[in-house]
């Protein structure tokens, strides 16, 4: 199984990935270790997406995953992919995820229980 470090380097390699393609003049990445999940928040400033994008992202981050293909998503991270379907391969290593657009931007975050 993957180790808590290289899932995070993993899924953040995938959704910085994701932000750089919208352009953005700025990206925050915030990693927290709460007690009861692991969670990434990338916002991207000046980067506005329509809901039906927002949707979309949700949908593939969202995705019905199975445990026991968490590691094998997650060799499959970094690898190129197409733009914004790169977010299925993160949605198949979380447990969910959440994008939404706001006046300053995007806010991307997405988590899983650590192992």
């Amino acid at each position: 199984m993957l180790n808590e470090k290289q899932k995070i380097v993993h899924v953040l390699d995938e959704l910085l990935n994701y932000a750089l393609c919208n352009h953005p003049q700025k990206v925050t990445i915030t990693i927290e270790e709460l007690a009861d999940r692991v969670q990434i928040t990338v916002e991207e400033i000046d980067v506005q997406l329509s809901e039906c994008e927002c949707q979309e992202a949700e949908r593939f981050l969202n995705t019905p995953c199975h445990n026991e293909m968490r590691e094998y998503y997650g060799g499959l991270a970094g690898e190129e992919t197409l733009y914004p379907r790169n977010l299925r391969i993160v949605g198949m290593m979380v447990d969910g995820g959440r994008l939404e657009s706001c006046e300053s931007g995007t806010h991307l975050s997405v988590w899983w229980k650590p192992e």
